[in-house]
C-alpha cells in the first residue's frame, strides 16, 4: 500500500499574509518573508517566534527572530509584530500552516486482518498488521495505525483516527473526528471485584466505552468500560497522557486532563472540567460544571459548579493558599508558641508565690 511522501513546510509567506489570515495586524514591515516559526531562542532573522507567556518577556526581547506573534498591550517596540487578540490560538492555526498534516493513502495494507462482516466506509486507511474484528463499523476517513487493534461491535466515526497499537475492547464507540495516540486502551475491565471470606471474586464488566465527537485521548491513557451501562466522555474533552478514567465514570463536554490525572468509578464531572497534574477524584462523586482541581489535589467530597480546589484533601484554593502560608512558618510558630508557654509558666509561679 502507497504512502502520501510526507511534505516539509508549505512554503514561505509574506508577514502581512500571515496576520490576515489569523485576522491579527502588523507592527513594522509586512513585506517581511517569513520561512517557518521557532522558539525564542532558535529563531532566525527568516522565522517568526511568539511570546504568548510574560514570563518569557526577556527572551523575547533578545531573540534575533524576524518577528513575533504577541497579544495586545506587549510593550514590545522596535520589532516587527503580529499583535493577535488571541495569540495562542493563533500560534496553532499558524503551526497548521506551516506544519500540515500529511494523512496516509486510503487503502487496506495486505498485513491487516478484518474479520466477517466489517463495514467500512470511504476512504479509509488500515495500517500493518492491524486488526478489526467482525461487524465494527469504520466511518469515512478513519484510520487505524499499524498494529492497533479494534474489538468486535465496535464503531468508528468519520475521520477519526488511531494511532499505532491502540487497542479498543469490544463494543466501544468512538465519534467522528477523534484523535487517539499509541497505547491507549479503550474498554478495558473496569476495576471490579466482590470481597467474602478473604476472597476476591471478579465481578463482569459488561459495560462500554463511548467517546463523543472531537475527543482526543493522549498516550497510554486508559479509560475502562463500565459494569453496567456505559463509561461516557463528553464531546470536545481533551486528555492528556497517562490519565486513568474508571469504570461508570461521566465525563462532561470540553473537559481538560492533564498528564497522570485519574478518576475512580462511577463519579460524574460536569461540562469544561479542568484536572491538572496527577489530581484524582475519588468515586460515586458529583462535579459540577467549570470545576477546576489544581495540581496533585485529591478530591473526596461532591464539588459545586464553578469550584476551584487545591490540597489533600482538596478545599477551596484561597483557603488553601492561606494554610500553606501558615504551614510554612510552622517552625517560628512552634517556637513562639514554646516561649509563650515559658513565659505563662513563670507568671503561674510568681502569682502563686505572692498569693
Amino acid at each position: 500500500m502507497a504512502a502520501v511522501a510526507e511534505s516539509g513546510m508549505s512554503g514561505t509567506f509574506l508577514l502581512g499574509e500571515l496576520a490576515e489570515r489569523i485576522g491579527a495586524e502588523v507592527q513594522g514591515d509586512p513585506g517581511l518573508r517569513i520561512d517557518g516559526l521557532a522558539t525564542l531562542g532558535d529563531a532566525g532573522p527568516a522565522q517568526l517566534s511568539f511570546l504568548t507567556n510574560p514570563k518569557y518577556r526577556k527572551a523575547a526581547e533578545a531573540s534575533r527572530a524576524g518577528a513575533l506573534l504577541v497579544g495586545q498591550g506587549s510593550g514590545l517596540s522596535g520589532r516587527n509584530l503580529i499583535v493577535a487578540s488571541e495569540p495562542y490560538p493563533a500560534l496553532a492555526e499558524l503551526l497548521e500552516l506551516f506544519h500540515p498534516t500529511v494523512a496516509p493513502a486510503p487503502g487496506i495494507s495486505p498485513d491487516a486482518r478484518l474479520g466477517d462482516d466489517v463495514d467500512l466506509g470511504r476512504d479509509v486507511h488500515v495500517g500493518a498488521f492491524a486488526v478489526i474484528g467482525e461487524r465494527t463499523r469504520l466511518g469515512d476517513g478513519v484510520i487505524v495505525g499499524a498494529g492497533a487493534v479494534v474489538g468486535r461491535d465496535c464503531e468508528l466515526g468519520d475521520q477519526t483516527e488511531l494511532k499505532p497499537r491502540v487497542v479498543l475492547y469490544p463494543g466501544t464507540r468512538v465519534g467522528q473526528r477523534c484523535l487517539i495516540h499509541s497505547g491507549v486502551v479503550l474498554g478495558a475491565d473496569g476495576y471490579g471485584f466482590a470481597t467474602s471470606g478473604g476472597e476476591h471474586r471478579k465481578v463482569p464488566q459488561v459495560g462500554r466505552v463511548v467517546l463523543e465527537d472531537d475527543v482526543e485521548i493522549g498516550a497510554n491513557t486508559t479509560v475502562d468500560r463500565a459494569m453496567l451501562g456505559e463509561t461516557r466522555i463528553g464531546r470536545g474533552s481533551k486528555i492528556d497522557n497517562l490519565v486513568m478514567i474508571a469504570h461508570g465514570v461521566h465525563l462532561g463536554p470540553s473537559a481538560l486532563l492533564a498528564g497522570q490525572a485519574g478518576i475512580a468509578g462511577s463519579t460524574r464531572v460536569g461540562a469544561r472540567a479542568t484536572l491538572a497534574g496527577q489530581s484524582g477524584l475519588a468515586g460515586h462523586l458529583e462535579l459540577g460544571d467549570g470545576v477546576i482541581v489544581a495540581a496533585k489535589a485529591a478530591v473526596f467530597a461532591d464539588l459545586p459548579d464553578g469550584s476551584f480546589v487545591s490540597g489533600i484533601p482538596a478545599m477551596d484554593h484561597r483557603r488553601w493558599k492561606r494554610a500553606q502560608a501558615v504551614a510554612a512558618r510552622l517552625p517560628e510558630l512552634r517556637k513562639d508558641v514554646r516561649e509563650l508557654r515559658a513565659k505563662l509558666a513563670e507568671l503561674e509561679k510568681r502569682l502563686g508565690a505572692e498569693d
